[in-house]
């Protein structure tokens, strides 16, 4: 069986025109410039706003593991968060299907949350160069919103089985007069939520979704310039929808 490498999460994250290999490391900084409706509802939490990201990848015949380290306003420690993510795949068999999990840690200065899922994925590169990968779960939180309180005083319990969750992703490369190019979109939607988790987070209804749309310009040596729409409906700590352009250069090693 050929290594499975190109899961969604290296896919769209690492998004290279460079077959599937052994190991992937790449190094990603860019601004977060989020529109209105974010910068009215969250102030200079979502405003423009810097990051940087290293991410890595490795697979085999026995599945895949993608992981990423992020920094975002680290000028402002007042703002100052972080995130770590880790995907991970195990081949079942000679199928195009995995088991799937993944555990998302998000650090703010008066919040934490850690999100675990575990179910299993589908992915498959077709003959004309398309990837795509869909994945089902079971959710998990594990949440640090001690600020806040309910009227009676209650803490509110934001943790333990929250829902389920649905991830959908989908990537090609193009080549365009001449010019490397990759086309990458992934969603993914949370449903079945616990209701003290709703109010906390912000998102306060049941089905939320949220995903990115990138477009990647290959420059060449290993730089890789993008332009990214990210948007959510009740979901990343807002009731309805927001949306914002993320710039970013990447440098693959």
């Amino acid at each position: 069986m050929t290594m499975k490498t190109r899961v969604c999460a290296v896919a769209m994250a690492l998004l290279t025109s460079i077959p599937a290999q052994a190991a992937m490391l790449a190094v990603e900084t860019g601004v977060m410039d989020w529109g209105s409706q974010a910068e009215s509802h969250f102030g200079k939490g979502k405003s423009e706003n810097e990051f940087v990201t290293i991410k890595g990848a490795t697979g085999s015949a026995f599945g895949d593991l993608y992981g990423h380290f992020k920094l975002e306003d680290f000028t402002d420690s007042e703002m100052l968060g972080s995130e770590i993510n880790l995907v991970g795949q195990i081949n079942i068999g000679d199928s195009d299907w995995n088991w799937y999990g993944q555990v998302f840690n998000k650090q703010k200065p008066v919040w934490s949350e850690t999100n675990t899922t575990l179910g299993i994925s589908h992915d498959k590169t077709w003959g004309n160069g398309l990837y795509t990968q869909v994945a089902l779960a079971g959710h998990i939180v594990t949440s640090d919103y001690a600020h806040f309180t309910k009227a009676s005083g209650e803490r509110f319990d934001a943790n333990g089985f929250n829902g389920g969750y649905l991830w959908l992703c989908a990537t090609r490369d193009l080549e365009l007069a001449g010019h490397d190019l990759t086309l990458g979109w992934w969603q993914e939607h949370f449903f079945g939520r616990g209701d003290d988790y709703l109010m906390v987070s912000g998102d306060t209804k049941d089905h939320g979704f949220n995903g990115q749309l990138t477009l990647r310009y290959h420059i060449g040596a290993g730089l890789s310039a993008s332009l990214q729409y990210r948007y959510a409906e009740n979901n990343l700590g807002k009731e309805g929808f927001h949306d914002g352009l993320f710039y970013a250069l990447q440098y693959n090693f």
